[in-house]
Parts: structure tokens; sequence; C-alpha cells
């Protein structure tokens, strides 16, 4: 090869194709996964794949293309930036054909507007690298509006195609330079691929379905073992293989990933032996991120992201978090938000990692070995005996009603839960900025005392302070909490959350929407554009869903991210 192309920049740019292209229980969804055909055509040793092998509910199809829609100027002015920013002629003719893709789509993310356009309202599909580049599956229902699609999008674009034949598949070549786009429908799918204009030939039959790799992952049963070991239910799940993405990146790729890194021009870059192998001890240590559907229904979904790593790494993780009462089982409230770290344990692990990288690159030249012996001394000073006696906390709003001509509170419930080694000492560090604070005699079971706080915050809601066991917590309402001993003593969400995040938008929206649309009207100029802007997306993220939660843990298989998205209730 007599020209390099940087690694970083294709793998970006299939990456960027993939996720334009993905936009467009139990037993049950394993079926659905070992039935869907397609498999078939994905290389084994493919770095990345995304696949719905069975169709999402139709009432869920239809508020996620609501969504969509409502995103629908943020793609626009995206593609635009892009356009504007790009320099090489093979890119902006791909902006400007993606662009023509999404005004055609303006308007039509409806199941009637996907059914004029040739698609089902929940179709099926599969998107996988070949190489580092995309070939992507949909689902569609009538080839001939597809196709008619199609041409419309070539005619707005201003980018015809070359109509072309492979076997019994007629197909459409846009020329991007160095990249061939190639589009065909094929059967009940519309295929879409980036090859390597150099090394086309041979890769397109793979593309197209004419032809199926040495080893897929049909052959190997992979996937499917992947989605029952996490789960997943085949509504939409997949994988980014880091390990094969190093190797490609290091020059000991093989097979079709090697073919087309060699048809792309790309040479592996130039690393030492003891910096490959820092790298290499890098990434298997965290080899791939997964993600997928673990429920799916009118009512809502759940889903998962997950940074694998070795047993070692994921028994440290698991050390990680610290019980902090109630946190992550807040559901109900208006909102609520936590953390919940073992900094012992979280110093100790961030110090035993940094002394594996000296270890394993003593003899890679990219390694500062003192810059990394101050950082393992800098963990010791911010992570120090007093700060880690903090666990975390937890931050619920029940309730709170806003004054419309000051935006102040009128009234609150909420609580603030401190999980501490020493509760009262995090208390008595209060008592420095208010002595009154420092005079208060607070049980140990849980009673809860009243806080004085008229005198030096007026507008403060009424408070409370209970201690009991490592929990503080603050109490904020009309009046005392009858349950603040079985609050500050409640079992924490399994396994442990590092962090939690809960809100429901409608009921927060009900009780602070009135309040601001009384304050926009008096308001105006930025002032006035800010707080509608504010208010307006509140009120969009209201009409999409009622509720929403988040989580990390650190469990066996890694760090894990949960995210829950609830309907329910009557727009």
């Amino acid at each position: 090869m007599n020209h390099r192309k940087p690694f970083g920049a294709i793998l970006l740019l299939s990456l960027l194709m993939l996720a334009i292209s993905g936009c467009s229980e139990g037993d049950k969804g394993k079926r659905a996964v070992a039935k869907f055909q397609l498999f078939e055509l994905v290389p084994a040793d493919t770095p990345y794949v995304a696949a719905s092998s069975r169709p999402l509910p139709e009432e869920l199809s239809r508020r996620m293309l609501k969504a969509a829609s409502l995103k629908q100027d943020n793609r626009a002015f995206g593609l635009k930036s892009r356009m504007e920013e790009a320099t090489d002629p093979g890119q902006k003719r791909m902006l400007r054909l993606l662009t023509a893709v999404n005004e055609e789509l303006n308007g039509k993310l409806t199941p009637e507007g996907l059914d004029s356009l040739g698609f089902p309202l929940n179709g099926r599909s599969l998107i996988y690298g070949l190489g580092v580049l995309p070939v992507a599956w949909i689902e569609i229902k009538d080839a001939q509006r597809v196709n008619a699609l199609l041409d419309r999008v070539e005619q707005r674009a201003g980018e015809p195609s070359k109509r072309l034949k492979l076997g019994q598949t007629d197909y459409r070549r846009f020329d991007f330079g160095e990249l061939s786009g190639i589009a065909a429908v094929k059967g009940h799918y519309l295929v879409i691929a980036l090859l390597p204009a150099a090394g086309e030939a041979p890769l397109l039959p793979l593309a197209l379905g004419e032809q199926k790799p040495e080893k897929s992952l049909a052959d190997t049963g992979g996937f499917a073992r992947f989605t029952e070991s996490h789960g997943f239910k085949g509504y939409g799940e997949g994988y980014l293989d880091l390990v094969r993405l190093v190797d490609m990146f290091l020059g000991e790729a093989s097979g079709t990933n090697a073919q087309v890194l060699a048809a792309l021009g790309v040479e592996p870059e130039v690393v030492s032996p003891g910096c490959r192998k820092l790298t290499k001890y890098l990434v298997q240590s965290m080899p791939r991120i997964s993600f997928g559907y673990t429920e799916a229904s009118a009512q809502g979904y759940s889903a998962e992201a997950i940074l694998e790593t070795t047993p070692v790494v994921g028994q440290w993780l698991e050390q990680m978090a610290s019980g902090v009462p109630g946190l992550g089982k807040s559901k109900g409230a208006t909102f609520s938000i936590g953390l919940g770290l073992n900094l012992p344990k979280v110093r100790d692990g961030l110090k035993a990692m940094l002394g594996a990288i000296l270890e394993q690159g003593k003899e890679c030249e990219g390694v500062d070995r003192e810059e990394l012996t101050q950082a393992m001394q800098s963990v010791d000073m911010m992570l120090n005996p007093m700060l880690a006696g903090v666990k975390g906390f937890d931050l619920v709003l029940d309730e709170i009603q806003v004054d419309p001509n000051t935006l102040e509170p009128k009234s609150v419930q909420a609580r603030l839960v401190v999980a501490a080694t020493d509760p009262r000492g995090i208390f008595g560090m209060a008592g420095m900025l208010n002595p009154q604070l420092a005079t208060l005699q607070i049980p140990s079971d849980g009673t809860p005392v009243a806080l004085p706080l008229k005198q030096a915050l007026p507008t403060a809601p009424p408070g409370w302070v209970a201690i009991k066991g490592e929990a503080l917590g603050l109490f904020f309402g009309a009046k005392a909490p009858e349950n603040a001993a079985a609050l500050l003593s409640e079992p924490p969400a399994s396994p442990h959350l590092l962090f939690a995040l809960d809100y429901d938008v409608k009921k927060l929206l009900a009780q602070i929407g009135p309040s601001l649309e009384h304050t926009m009207q008096t308001m105006q100029g930025e002032e006035a554009d800010d707080a509608r802007e504010v208010y307006e997306a509140i009120k969009q993220t209201a009409s999409l869903y009622d509720r929403f939660a988040f989580s990390i843990s650190g469990e066996k298989q890694g760090l894990v991210m949960r995210g829950r998205v609830e309907f329910g209730r009557n727009e």
C-alpha cells in the first residue's frame, strides 16, 4: 500500500452510517433470534452487529415513531452542519443523499406515512460490519413504493446512481470516491451498504446476500447464545467487539476484516511491542460493549447497555457501590437522584488499575511512569479518610408547588438521605455555618427533630433532621415525617447502585407548568425565549412518556447501565 488512511476516521464514518440506518419474553425471544435467517449473512468475526429479530409491539412502535418525528429538525440541523464542514467531495455526495432521505421522511414517521413509503410499522432489521464498513437489511412491505422512494431521493439530492445487476439482484451504486454506496431491494428487505471502491467486487456478493461468509453467526450460534446470556428479547440488541476493532487497528485482523482494511488502503498503526502488549491488555479487560431490550410492551420498555469486563474487573466493580438506604427504590416520586460509592474500594481499584498499567506498560514508550505515580498519589489525597466516610446520597422530591410570581417554592415535600460512617459528624459540619444547628439534640432512633431554618432562610420550607444507624436524613414538608426511621433503614435496590435517576415528567409538568406559563406572560426578550424553550422541552418530553428511570451498577459481567421508560396515563 502506498498511502495511508486514518483507521479512526473510517470507523467513525461507518458508525455514523450505522446509526442513521438504525433509526429508520424469555423463550419466545430466543426462538425469534433462532429463526432470523439473516444471521446466515453475518461473518462470525464481525466487529459489530445490531439486530431486531422480532417486531416491537405496535403501540410501542407508534410511540417511538412519534419521538423520532419530534427530532426531525435536530437531524436536519446535524446534517446541514456536517455538510458545511465536509471538504471531501465523496462525503458531500453522501451527506446530500442522507439529507434527501431525511426530507422524504419529514411528516411520514407515522404508520400511514411509513406505509406510503413501503415500510411496515414495526419491521425487523439487521446491521453488521463487513470489516469496519456497515451493511444494513431493513424489512419492507412494498418493493415498488420503496424503489419509488429511492428514485425521489436521487432526484432530490441531485445524485443519480448507476443501475447494475449481480446474479438475480438489481442494485444501485453511488460513487463516494474511495467508498461505494450500495442500495438494493431484495425480497422483503432494503439493503444498504458501504463498500471500499477498490475492493468492491469480492465484497459485493457478501453484502447483497448472493454469497454467504465461510463461517456465519448462524453457523456458530454465537448471537443466540449472546442474547440468551444477557436476557435480551429479540426486539433490538447487539454488540461492539472492541478486541476485533483493536486487532484491526494493530494490523492483526484476518479474513474479511483484513480484506476490507486492505481495500481501503488502511495501514496498521506503528506500535512498539511494549505498547502493543499494553493496548491488548487494556482492551482484553473490557472486551465488548453490549446493548439490548430486556422488556417491551405497550406500557413501556427496559433496555441495558453493558461495558463487559473480565471476572477480575467485574469483582472490583461489584464492590464499588455502597448501600444507600432507599437508593433506586423511589418509584412514585416526582424526581429522584442518588449516588452510592464505596470510596475506599474505588480508591484501591483505581490504584490497582494504575499499577497494572505501570507494570504492563513498562516497555511502552508512551507511558509516563512519573505521571502515573503522581496520579496514584493524587487518588490517595482526593479520597482521603474523612471523605471516604461518605457513602452516598439519595435526593427525593415527592411534590413541589411554585409561586407563579416569584417561581420560588411555596410548598415542598422532599427528603435527602446521606449514608456515612459518621452521620453526626456530617451534620456537625452544618453547625459551622449555623450555630443553632450545632445545639440540636438528635436521637439515634430515627426520630425527626425540627430544623431552625426560618431565621437564616425565611423562604425555606419547614425542615427536620433524623439519624439512624449510618444514615442522616433531612426532610422538608408541612409536617414532620411519620416514617423517618423506616426511610433511613430502607434496604437499597439490589444489586447496589452506583447511580440512580428517576422522574415522572407528567407529574412534574402538572406541578410547575401552570406557574411557568403564568411567569412567561410577564417575561420579554431573551429571558422569555429561554423560559419558553425550557417549558416546551418539558411538554414535549411529557408527550412522549410518563416516567423515566436510569441506573448504573457494577456487576460480575461489567458496568451495567439500565434504562426504563413507562407509558400509561392518557396524553
